[in-house]
């Protein structure tokens, strides 16, 4: 599980690729469930979440050249709020409530005919929204090198630097986008976030999607005992996706299914501590649950 966390890790790399701007807004709701601690007991503990975010991305500049590639600068705003009805947990480990801020800018662009760059820049506010200080501003940025396989399969390798455990740190990043479209969908991304799904469309206005895999996240620099530690929570989760349309660029999507996975770390921030967390066998973390969510999605 700490593979997949850390595609979450790098907090600010929120993405704009796409050639129009997009707005989109998000609630969701996760099932209490019951908590185990670090040595995988159950501790009496139990929580639920409920969580409204939202976002703009926007396209400052799009070229393409004769090869059909993308050259692009982009902006994007992302925030989410999180309230968790714990019980029996202590603060200290599991916030009440969280907010997560995001802005960033991101620019890809073709170096070679089967090669591209895509480089990220970000930064924003990740706390607790009684508690927001200096401490509370992380920022990250990216760049990968993406080999554009076929027309609808792209890979690529790069390196991720945050500042969420102190001290800028540096880590090995991958790229994988493959994507089939018509009737029949396929979806495999993996940068900002990790999704497999696949999808029918029905008619003009309807589609049917099963989401197999997807991973979502929420972090927040705490204060316990005068030491400053980051709190991160990973959810894993699959599900069914209706997505009605309901004019020419904009859709609702009505979503249920269930969360395989969610935990709750909290860490000092320094790199020491941060191996230290990969060395561990469990982290906190609630059993299975049922999630439910609504969203909106408008292109222009």
């Amino acid at each position: 599980m700490k593979i997949l966390a850390l595609i979450l890790t790098l907090f600010g790399l929120t993405l704009a690729i796409e050639s129009q701007a997009q707005v989109y807004f998000k609630s969701e709701y996760i099932g209490s469930s019951s908590f185990k601690d670090e040595n995988n007991n159950k501790t009496g503990g139990s929580g639920d979440m409920f969580k409204v975010n939202g976002g703009l991305s926007m396209p400052l500049s799009f070229k393409q050249d004769e090869n059909n590639r993308i050259k692009m600068w982009a902006v994007s705003l992302d925030a989410a709020y999180a309230k968790y009805n714990n019980k029996q947990i202590p603060t200290f480990m599991h916030p009440d409530d969280i907010i997560n801020t995001t802005l960033s800018i991101s620019h890809l662009r073709p170096i070679r005919r089967n090669w591209s760059m895509l480089a990220v820049l970000g930064g924003g506010i990740y706390s607790d929204p009684s508690h927001i200080k200096a401490q509370s501003i992380l920022g990250s940025g990216g760049l990968v090198f993406i080999y554009h396989l076929r027309d609808n399969l792209d890979v690529g390798i790069g390196v991720g630097v945050t500042n969420s455990y102190g001290v800028p740190l540096g880590m090995p990043m991958g790229y994988l986008n493959w994507r089939i479209d018509g009737k029949y969908e396929v979806k495999v991304e993996m940068l900002e976030a990790a999704e497999v799904s696949a999808a029918v469309a029905f008619n003009d206005w309807f589609k049917l999607r099963l989401i197999g895999f997807e991973v979502d996240g929420m972090s927040a620099v705490m204060d316990v005992d005068g030491k400053s530690k980051i709190f991160g929570s990973v959810s894993m989760k699959s599900g069914l996706q209706a997505d009605f349309r309901i004019g020419k660029s904009s859709s609702i999507q009505l979503t249920g299914g269930g969360v395989w996975y969610r935990d709750a770390s909290v860490i000092n921030r320094s790199i020491k501590d941060y191996f230290k967390w990969f060395g561990r066998e469990f982290d906190p973390n609630f059993q299975p649950s049922m999630y439910f969510q609504v969203g909106y999605k408008w292109g222009f």
